[in-house]
């Protein structure tokens, strides 16, 4: 009986590396399965393909029924095998290897052929990866405190000149609740809420350590944010330019045509343009940090502040501040 449970095991390993342009025919599938010391005949690997197929597999028998059969639908498409494998590559937070091992697995979602193609047209050497595989840890960490309902506890890192990571605020400890995590600009972040704020905060996993999951029972995210926290996480990071918190505003801004496509990419597609001369007036939410005024910063050009007015008496005041380092005379310079 065991026997029998490999070899029907075995013919299904073989037909998932088959698809419409590489069927595999019952004589072929006997070779393969004495190279797992199995010895079968065409018939009996027949049956074996009719029970596959009785268990909802899309074993498909070719219209030339001398070329075999193939399967002709999988869980993954090659397209959406595409897309993830990509985003695994460009995970900047895994490690090499890390990723190669996850392509890997992936791969084996695919047909031989296909795996084959995927694997020409994607390029791994070109984006940058890191050699600590913490942030995996750390992510299943906070994986088991959010499951268990518990608060975390971690210190907060930046890096020194001499590349290398100090503890930020001489040695903070941040006790916090954490709620979700999510990729942003090739980084990892939790976000969290810290006791006794009532507020999301969100925290880069590559600049946390000694990470501890507490006994202490987290605050549900429903006492931070009322009754839809989800809703309310996905609104507080659609705010958050460049992952940085702050108040909640509403921002009037006044800009050009060819910015709309821009604004979209920032804000989303539900923003409402409204005809001000030769351009537009838009609203937009964000939190007053940080974030919104490296994002002035780099579309100063193309837009105006229209309102609050603290917006822009904030944002004037920066660029002056910038203007002093560049105008001022170096006294080291000779």
């Amino acid at each position: 009986m065991a026997a029998q449970k490999e070899k029907l095991l075995r013919v299904l390993e073989i037909l998932q590396q088959t698809d419409e342009d590489h069927p595999v025919t019952a004589t072929a599938i006997c070779h393969q399965l004495m190279l797992y010391g199995i010895d079968a005949e065409r018939k009996s690997v027949l049956r074996d393909i009719a029970v596959i197929r009785d268990y909802g597999y899309d074993i498909v028998a070719c219209q030339d029924n001398k070329k075999g059969f193939f399967l002709a639908s999988r869980r993954f498409e090659d397209w959406e095998l595409k897309v993830l494998t990509d985003a695994v590559w460009q995970a900047n937070f895994l490690t090499e290897k890390e990723s190669a091992s996850l392509v890997q697995r992936l791969g084996e979602l695919a047909s031989a052929g296909s795996r084959e193609t995927l694997r020409r047209v994607t390029p791994v050497h070109s984006h940058l990866k890191t050699t600590d595989p913490v942030v995996k840890i750390r992510i299943d960490s906070l994986l088991t405190a959010i499951r268990k309902g518990r608060q975390v506890q971690f210190q907060y890192t930046y890096t020194d000149a001499s590349l290398t990571q100090q503890l930020a605020h001489d040695g903070k400890w941040y006790t916090v609740n954490p709620y979700s995590m999510l990729t942003q600009n090739n980084r990892y972040y939790l976000i969290a809420n810290v006791p006794p704020h009532a507020n999301f905060a969100c925290f880069r996993l590559d600049k946390v350590v000694n990470l501890a999951i507490l006994e202490e029972a987290a605050t549900p995210a429903e006492s931070i944010c009322g009754p839809n926290p989800d809703r309310a996480i996905d609104e507080y990071v659609a705010r958050s330019l460049q992952m940085h918190g702050g108040k909640s505003i509403r921002i009037t801004l006044r800009v050009p045509e060819y910015m709309i496509d821009d604004l979209c990419d920032t804000f989303g597609s539900k923003l409402q343009f409204v005809p001000d001369g030769k351009q537009y007036r838009v609203e937009v939410d964000a939190n007053d940090g940080n974030g919104l005024y490296y994002w002035l910063l780099q579309n100063e050009r193309n837009l105006e502040v229209v309102a609050p007015q603290s917006v822009r008496e904030e944002f004037v005041k920066r660029l002056n501040e910038m203007l002093k380092i560049y105008c001022q005379e170096r006294k080291d310079e000779v």
